[in-house]
């Protein structure tokens, strides 16, 4: 077995060595983006240091996300990022984070609360990160694909040789096939969301100049790309599966559509109507026609369950429990001990409820007509990422119906962050007057190549 564990690290450093003979080595601040998605589309760092999960507070996680914290500072200042342009340019973003950091003044363990909000708050800090590299598209592909060139292959091998590791037991005591990863599910979206950056690298890379080893790097795409919907089947995370086919359909429209005349109209018609649907499905029951397809049931796999059991629980419906609390309070027990170690709303939408009420949810809706606007703007203006910014925040609202991402430290969430954000900085070092955003940027870099 330790033979077959050697050439997955064999087959990863050539993966690793064959992409930076094509791309380059890129800056040493990528170290940051690496290490932050490594980890969070995998397990805790304290796991792979010492066999155990270890649980957030471990030594090893706090050290890990102070050294994140720290460094992404150091790395925007030496940058000369514009903190009030970025501010400015992200309302709705800072708003509710913080609403969230007020909520820590309520919650029912503040320094818990306070803890969390600091670490998701960071998912933006390393976002900035990566927007203020030179060329921020092709440095979010190269994150990336390098990540995925790690994270696939070692949970295929996990899964197929290291049961101890690459497998857990569901409640029913079948196999739950988990990878790198603690749960199918969570398997399941750092797959769909790798896929779906692959994807359109792999189209990138097939439209760019011919050069040599061109042909290599499309066959090894390929081939990432097999492993990785091979992943999603065996993990069986049918909300991934869905979003990674909704994805993959909408990269392929969206590109056309920011060729075409009408396709802003054409675009905004579209998502009315689909809205539309959405809001009559009530009376068209094409969501559990849907389902059924899929071989699901009504209930969501028993989501619906969860949900009638946290609301049952007594939450402030105006501010809410507190940020990323509930579950540890006694209110969550209940629903723990009801469902069976259930600890999680699979809902984004629910858990924001419970961590900031009704005022929670305006600001999270505002948020992502924000996103929504801006990502649609991209598109229609030859933005490098404007495709990839459509696909994933309309991606992101139909998963949180059935998972949680939003403001939970996940590769997603970050990867929404990282699409949407309007980074400033100065153009010239010390020329606080010249500022260009990360959307002028991106927009050249589209244009000249």
């Amino acid at each position: 077995m330790q033979v077959i564990l050697l050439a997955c690290y064999g087959f990863i450093v050539g993966l690793l060595l064959a992409d930076r003979a094509w791309r380059g080595a890129g800056s040493s601040a990528l170290l940051i983006p690496y290490g932050w998605l490594l980890i969070q589309g995998s397990r805790p760092l304290s796991y792979w240091f010492g066999g155990g999960g270890g649980g957030e507070a471990h030594p090893v996680n706090t050290i890990w996300y102070a050294l994140i914290l720290f460094a992404s500072l150091a790395i925007l200042a030496k940058r000369q990022l514009m903190w009030s342009a970025v501010v400015a340019q992200n309302k709705a973003l800072f708003a509710i984070y913080f609403y969230l950091f007020l909520s820590v003044f309520w919650s029912e363990d503040p320094i818990d609360s306070l803890k969390r909000i600091i670490k998701d708050f960071e998912a933006i800090l390393v976002a900035l990160v990566l927007l203020s590299e030179k060329d921020p598209a092709a440095s979010l592909r190269m994150v990336f694909v390098r990540v995925a060139y790690i994270l696939f292959p070692l949970s295929f091998v996990f899964i197929k040789y290291f049961p101890n590791i690459g497998r857990n037991a569901t409640r029913a005591g079948e196999n739950m096939f988990t990878g790198v990863t603690t749960q199918k599910n969570s398997l399941g979206l750092m797959v769909f969301v790798l896929v779906l950056v692959i994807v359109w690298d792999l189209i990138q890379t097939a439209d760019s100049e011919h050069r040599s080893g061109k042909r290599l790097q499309i066959l090894i795409r390929v081939g990432m790309l097999g492993m990785g919907l091979w992943l999603l089947k065996t993990c069986d995370s049918q909300t991934s599966f869905l979003c990674l086919f909704l994805g993959g359909v909408l990269i392929w429209v969206c590109g056309r559509l920011a060729k075409m005349k009408n396709g802003r109209r054409l675009l905004v018609v579209s998502l009315i109507g689909v809205t539309l649907m959405i809001v009559g499905d009530k009376y068209l029951g094409l969501s559990s026609a849907l389902l059924d397809t899929m071989g699901r049931d009504s209930t969501l796999t028993g989501r619906t369950d969860i949900w009638k059991a946290v609301l049952a629980q007594p939450i402030d419906v105006v501010f809410g429990n507190g940020y990323w609390v509930f579950w540890y309070s006694d209110k969550g027990t209940a629903v723990i001990e009801e469902l069976l170690l259930i600890n999680s709303a699979h809902n984004g939408y629910l858990e924001t409820y419970l961590d900031g009420g009704i005022l929670g949810i305006l600001l999270l809706v505002v948020l992502l007509l924000t996103m929504g606007t801006r990502t649609i703007g991209r598109l229609f203006n030859g933005h490098a990422l404007g495709v990839l910014g459509v696909t994933f925040w309309l991606v992101a609202i139909p998963y949180n119906w059935s998972e949680s991402s939003f403001f939970r430290m996940d590769i997603l969430w970050f990867s929404l962050l990282l699409l949407t954000i309007e980074a400033a900085f100065p153009t010239k070092a010390g020329s606080a007057a010249n500022i260009q955003s990360s959307s002028v940027i991106l927009k050249y870099e589209y244009a000249r190549g």
